[in-house]
């Protein structure tokens, strides 16, 4: 299968690298500095694009944005329609300081899911990925655990749910199906709660959630 991946950061570099093993075609676009895109090319494969390019390559379009950034990446990649748009994203904006934090507000009514299925209308979005830290989607650490761990998956397609829920299985997880898009609120309350793990658990350290998710699936294993 064809995917492009936009924006190719940490959360989608880390998914590409495991379709790319399970054999799928990859096209990536990052917004702003190069170089890790670029040794990801080198080391892993992929060929580079602009958003609009990898947009257009793909029958299935990672949409794994800086929240902030929507409006300026929507007007680059056009109306996407009939592609299958996997939204990865959470609520977070920033203040001057570039302290991150989840627009409360916004959740109360809304997800990005529906926020994007409404900027483009003739796109089929699915809501995927958006629970774990990158380093956690990195299949190479799960490959000695007998439990996989689990990828939510919300969408009012479900012919592209299903998709999506097979990208998951390439990529290393267990697809759970968690019903029509506006469950992506839910979803996304998701990260509130890591906050909090984050904020309270480990004083505000949360790199520390990776290795303590994985020690939880071990422990439940």
């Amino acid at each position: 299968m064809k995917i492009g991946i936009i924006n190719a950061g940490n959360i989608g570099r880390t998914l590409a690298k495991s379709w790319h093993e399970a054999g799928h075609q990859l096209k990536l676009a990052k917004a702003g500095d190069q170089t890790k895109l670029e040794h990801f090319l080198e080391t892993i494969g992929g060929v580079k694009g602009t958003a609009r390019e990898a947009a257009e390559f793909g029958d299935v379009a990672l949409f794994s944005v800086y929240w902030p950034n929507l409006d300026a990446t929507l007007a680059e990649v056009g109306d996407l329609a009939d592609k299958i748009i996997i939204d990865t994203m959470n609520p977070l904006n920033v203040t001057e300081q570039f302290e991150h934090y989840h627009d409360l507000e916004f959740m109360q009514s809304n997800s990005t899911s529906e926020e994007l299925q409404k900027r483009l209308p003739k796109a089929r979005v699915v809501k995927a990925f958006s629970t774990m830290p990158s380093t956690v989607l990195d299949a190479n650490e799960w490959a000695n655990n007998p439990v996989k761990p689990a990828v939510f998956v919300a969408g009012d397609d479900e012919q592209a749910k299903e998709v999506v829920m097979q990208l998951a299985r390439d990529a290393g997880f267990e697809p759970f199906d968690a019903g029509a898009l506006a469950t992506s609120r839910n979803i996304e309350q998701v990260g509130i709660l890591l906050h909090h793990i984050g904020t309270h658990q480990f004083g505000g350290d949360y790199g520390r959630l990776a290795p303590t998710i994985l020690q939880a699936r071990e422990l439940a294993a």
